[in-house]
């Protein structure tokens, strides 16, 4: 019985965040057939344990009108002695008892529950650093920042490739707009090739975060990528730098448009990209605040 019903809650758990699209908060949609699918595999896992709850209780049954028929007294059975079920112990009660319940906590909660959006507080509980983009250590593992570093999930060479042919999207253009499509992918070649992009106009937008070691007149404007799904997620974003100083809360969100530079940012011992603002306006929290690579076959 408790087969089944985890069954019934693990595949409303995943019908559910499709249904209402909150899958996009924990994968990039390009895997998305990978859940569909299992929707599909756990719908007929549960068939299948129903219909094997049905016939053994339907077999318990019959075996219930044996034992009470008339007459079912008057003769022996020796060999029942024998083969008397033994009761589970106490521990495996209890073991399986914790594996039940750790199975359905997710599968409740994660209907239950709102989808909390990733924000500055994760920026600050995770460090906001990277190695410089010149000597290629692995220093910050899957958590990244600023920039979309690809060569994390794939070999140098083909990385090199990747980069440079996406450039070629870029760097003839004197202004340029990232789009929710192609934020991760224009980001990550202004990182690689930023002396090209000097004095190009740029319009992008994300929340607000007072990163540590800034100007007076600087913040980082960010953007919540998934590469692959939340656990290598990432703020990706720039530097905005206003020609006066400002005090702009964190996760206010922003669309803003400025001239592109470079600037030796000390906090992270390196030279980054920085948009010096020309214009700027608020704006509504996008429904998918998210931002997805979408353009890499892996």
């Amino acid at each position: 019985m408790f087969k089944v019903l985890i069954l019934i809650l693990t595949t409303n758990l995943f019908f559910m965040l499709h249904a209402t699209g909150n899958i996009s908060k924990y994968i990039n949609m390009k895997y998305s057939f990978l859940s569909e699918s299992m929707i599909v595999i756990l719908s007929i896992l549960t068939v299948g344990e129903g219909i094997k709850l049905w016939f053994s209780g339907e077999k318990k049954e019959g075996q219930d009108d044996c034992d009470c028929s008339p007459g079912h007294h008057d003769h022996e059975h020796p060999h029942e002695h024998g083969h008397k079920k033994k009761k589970p112990s106490a521990g495996k009660k209890i073991k399986k008892f914790l594996s039940y319940t750790l199975v359905l906590i997710p599968a409740i909660t994660g209907v239950v529950l709102p989808v909390a959006t990733l924000d500055s507080q994760l920026v600050d509980a995770k460090g906001f650093s990277f190695p410089t983009l010149e000597d290629g250590n692995n220093q910050y593992g899957t958590h990244q920042v600023l920039n979309p570093d690809m060569s994390k999930f794939m070999n140098q060479a083909d990385f090199t490739d990747l980069v440079r042919k996406e450039s070629k999207s870029y760097i003839p253009k004197d202004t340029i707009t990232l789009t929710d499509k192609d934020y991760l992918v224009g980001l990550e070649v202004m990182y690689n090739f930023s002396g090209a992009f000097a004095g190009k106009t740029l319009t992008m937008k994300g929340f607000t975060y007072n990163g540590p070691g800034e100007q007076p007149n600087q913040l980082f404007l960010l953007r919540f990528g998934l590469i692959h799904c939340v656990a290598d997620s990432g703020a990706f974003g720039m530097m905005i730098q206003f020609p006066k100083n400002v005090h702009i809360p964190n996760d206010q969100w922003y669309q803003v448009t400025g001239t592109m530079d470079t600037v030796y940012y000390p906090q992270m011992k390196t030279k980054i990209p920085v948009l010096k603002v020309t214009s700027y306006k608020t704006i509504s929290k996008p429904k998918d605040p998210y931002v997805y690579r979408n353009t890499l076959s892996l």
